[in-house]
C-alpha cells in the first residue's frame, strides 16, 4: 500500500513538473455562446494515451465576477491525469449581472454536450471546477439543477441538460447573507464591494438578490458529489462561507468532501502542492472515470426505483434497509446523525444488480435517536429519515 501511496504521489509531482512549464491549449478560442453581443470562448486541452470518449472537467475562473479570463486555467494539470479540460470565458460583472454568469456556465454545460461527438467528449462524465468567484459559480451549478428561474438560454442547445456529476470548489463564496458576519479583509457590505458588483447593488439593500446568488439557498439533497477546498487563513473569501457550505451539504445529505487548508490563504501557494493536487485527482478519478460495460452513470432518475423501510425501525439489534433495482446501477448506501455527520457506509460505490437487496446495520455502538439513510443509484438519490429504537 506505501508503494502504491508513493507512485500515486510521484504521478502527480510529475504533472506538476509538466503542469510547469507551460501547457497550452490544444484548441483555443472556441466560440461556445454570444450573449448581449459577447462572444463567448473556451479553451480545450486533451489527454494523452487516454482511451475515448475523455471524461471531461469544465474549469470556471476566479476574478472577483469582475476580471480574470480562461487563461487563468488552474485545472491544466487534470489534462495530465486523463481528462479532457475546457476552460470557459463567462460575462463578467461589468459586462452583466447575475445571473447572467451562471447562464453562461449552464450554456457551457450543454455546448460540451451537443458538441461531445466531435470532440470525443464524454457527455456522461462531466465534472466543474472553479476558484473564487468561478468556486460559487460551480457551487451553483452543483445546486440549482432543475431551478428554471436560472437555467438561462445561452448558447441554446436546451434539448441538452446543464447537469454535472461531480463538482470542485476552491474558496468560493456561499452564503452572500453571512459573508459580511466574519473577519475579511474586504468589505463584502459595502457598495462597491465583489458581491455588490455581481448582483447590482450591496447586500443589505438587495437581500432578495442576495439569496438568489446563493448557492447555499438551492441545497436540497439532489446535489452531485463535492469537494471542498478552503484555505483556513483566507482574508479575502472567509473560511466559513465553505464550513456553511459544508454543513448545509452534508444536513442534506449529499456526499461531500470537505478539506481546510491549514494556514492556508486565498489561493496562495498551499494549493499548488502536490498533496492539493492529489486530492482533486482522487476525487474526479472517483466519480469520473468510466464504469463497468453496461453500467448506467447517466443523469436521470431510475425509472421504477422502489424503496422499502419501515419507521419507525425497531432495533433488533440490527435495522435492516431495502430496496428494488429495475436495472444494474453503481449504488451507495450512507447513514448519517441528525448533524449530518457520516455514521455508517452500507454500501460504497457498488455495482448490484436488478432486483431487491437487502443491508442491515449493525448499529449496536449508536443511541437511540432520529437518523437519516441516503441511498443513490446511478444518479437517483434519495434521502429518508428514520428512528432507531432500542
Amino acid at each position: 500500500m506505501r508503494r502504491l501511496v508513493l507512485l500515486v504521489v510521484a504521478a502527480v509531482m510529475i504533472a506538476r513538473e509538466a503542469a510547469s512549464q507551460n501547457i497550452t491549449p490544444d484548441l483555443a478560442d472556441v466560440e461556445y455562446a454570444v450573449a448581449s453581443g459577447i462572444r463567448l470562448k473556451l479553451d480545450l486541452y486533451f489527454p494523452r494515451n487516454t482511451p475515448k470518449p475523455y471524461p471531461v472537467i469544465m474549469f470556471v475562473h476566479g476574478g472577483g465576477w469582475s476580471g480574470g479570463s480562461k487563461t487563468n486555467n488552474r485545472a491544466d494539470f487534470m489534462a495530465l491525469h486523463g481528462y479532457a479540460v475546457v476552460s470557459i470565458d463567462y460575462r463578467l460583472s461589468g459586462q452583466a449581472k447575475f445571473p447572467a454568469q451562471l447562464y453562461d456556465c449552464k450554456g457551457a454545460v450543454r455546448w460540451l454536450r451537443a458538441n461531445a461527438a466531435k470532440y470525443d467528449l464524454d457527455p456522461n462524465r462531466i465534472g466543474v471546477f472553479g476558484s473564487s468567484a468561478g468556486g460559487h459559480l460551480v457551487a451553483l451549478l452543483g445546486t440549482t439543477l432543475g431551478v428554471d428561474s436560472l437555467e438561462g438560454a445561452v448558447g441554446g442547445n436546451l434539448q441538452f441538460s446543464s447537469a454535472v456529476h461531480a463538482v470542485c470548489d476552491w474558496y468560493g463564496p456561499a452564503n452572500f447573507l453571512t459573508i459580511c458576519d466574519y473577519p475579511s479583509a474586504i468589505n463584502h457590505c459595502a457598495d462597491d464591494s465583489p458581491e455588490a458588483r455581481l448582483i447590482g447593488g450591496p447586500i443589505r439593500a438587495n437581500l432578495a438578490k442576495a439569496v438568489a446568488a446563493s448557492p447555499i439557498t438551492y441545497v436540497n439533497g439532489d446535489e452531485p458529489r463535492f469537494l471542498i477546498m478552503h484555505g483556513t487563513l483566507d482574508m479575502s473569501v472567509p473560511f466559513q462561507q465553505s464550513v456553511e457550505l459544508d454543513s448545509a451539504l452534508r444536513q442534506a445529505g449529499v456526499e461531500v468532501v470537505f478539506k481546510p487548508i491549514v494556514g492556508g490563504g486565498h489561493g496562495d501557494a498551499a494549493f499548488e502542492t502536490d498533496s492539493t493536487e492529489l486530492a482533486v485527482v482522487e476525487f474526479f478519478d472517483r466519480y469520473l472515470k468510466a464504469p463497468p460495460s453496461g453500467i448506467n452513470d447517466r443523469p436521470e432518475v431510475v425509472a421504477g426505483f422502489h424503496l422499502e423501510q419501515n419507521y419507525p425501525n425497531p432495533f433488533n439489534p440490527a435495522t435492516a434497509i431495502a430496496f428494488e433495482l429495475p436495472r444494474p446501477a453503481r449504488v451507495q448506501l450512507v447513514i448519517f446523525d441528525v448533524n449530518g455527520r457520516e455514521v455508517a457506509r452500507l454500501i460504497d460505490n457498488e455495482v448490484l444488480a436488478e432486483g431487491r437487496h437487502v443491508r442491515q446495520w449493525e448499529a449496536r455502538a449508536q443511541a437511540s435517536g432520529v437518523y437519516f439513510y441516503r441511498l443513490t443509484a446511478g444518479r437517483f438519490h434519495k434521502t429518508q429519515k428514520m428512528s432507531l429504537i432500542r
